[in-house]
């Protein structure tokens, strides 16, 4: 016995026609014709009185009736009571701490237009922290550097970007059209601590004999915008940020780059999922100032979902 046998059933027991309830179960008529037969068949007793002008229920479709109403009542109770506890459940997305905040922001605000009736949390952290917590089942998704998910894990790639120098508007740096690294020896220079490059572009400049002058380390990219607009220092960013006080040099021998990819399980069982994946994927993450750059490519285009085969 099949639920949807039961379902069929009822239909007929309650619109007293095999047409009517062939209309409300969505079925062709022969189907639930069919499928009425295979139930009797199956518990050995006719379930209806059929006549030209009527269906009417047997004494044994009556008793069949009272449980159908109960086994479909209580069907149509746990699946509303389902969708309910995910509907409460909150979409909770971890963000990599290095994702600016205006970008951030314009973010959750067309996603929380998209998905109205649900509470989105975030969670930041760095690469290490969100993918443990992925694996952990605490994210729904996060929004990480693109690395080598873990089995069972899935991801496609939303950004690709170009790291250059950031000036104030009043250094002499402002008006070149691009600098080589050697140029930033002796500059006085805002160091991001929590930057992906940051040991390699250390190494990098003390391998070329390059010395600057630190005179502000922070783990705060917003504050280190801030500070170069000011005009303390200067410092190596991803493209993405924007402030209106500074401006972005392309440094010709820097080609240090970083890819920017929403993560997720691939056994979750929450089609909201779905929603967020197609919304990252055609969410426009290019800024706004970018003639001094190569345009990031948002990979709207090519939405590669990569399943992983594991490490």
């Amino acid at each position: 016995m099949e639920l949807y046998q039961i379902r069929h059933f009822a239909a007929v027991a309650e619109t007293g026609s095999f047409t009517k309830a062939a209309i409300r179960a969505a079925v062709s008529q022969p189907a639930l014709s069919a499928s009425i037969a295979k139930l009797e068949e199956e518990i050995g007793v006719k379930l209806f009185h059929r006549s030209p002008k009527a269906v009417t229920l047997t004494p044994a479709g009556r008793r069949f009736h009272m449980t159908a109403q109960e086994v479909l009542g209580a069907c149509n109770k746990v699946k509303a009571e389902l969708r309910a506890s995910v509907a409460d459940r909150p979409l909770r997305i971890g963000v990599l701490r290095t994702l600016p905040s205006a970008q951030l922001a314009r973010l959750i605000e067309t996603l929380q237009g998209e998905l109205p009736e649900t509470r989105i949390e975030l969670v930041d952290g760095t690469r290490e922290q969100l993918h443990a917590r992925l694996a952990g089942r605490k994210l729904l998704a996060c929004i990480s550097l693109n690395v080598e998910s873990e089995r069972g894990q899935r991801s496609v790639e939303l950004l690709r970007e170009d790291y250059g120098l950031v000036v104030s508007l009043n250094h002499r740096f402002a008006s070149y059209e691009s600098i080589q690294l050697s140029d930033l020896n002796g500059e006085r220079f805002i160091v991001r601590t929590h930057c992906e490059t940051f040991h390699s572009t250390t190494k990098l400049l003390a391998e070329r004999g390059i010395r600057c002058q630190v005179v502000y380390r922070t783990d705060q990219d917003d504050r280190a915008l801030a500070l170069v607009g000011a005009g303390m220092g200067v410092a190596l960013l991803p493209v993405i940020f924007d402030a209106p006080n500074v401006k972005k040099v392309p440094v010709r021998d820097f080609d240090a780059k970083r890819v920017i990819s929403l993560h997720w399980n691939e056994d979750v069982a929450d089609d909201r999922l779905d929603r967020v994946v197609a919304f990252a994927t055609t969410h426009n993450w290019v800024s706004s100032d970018r003639e001094d750059f190569e345009t990031p490519r948002r990979l709207s285009g090519r939405v590669a979902i990569a399943k992983s085969t594991g490490r």
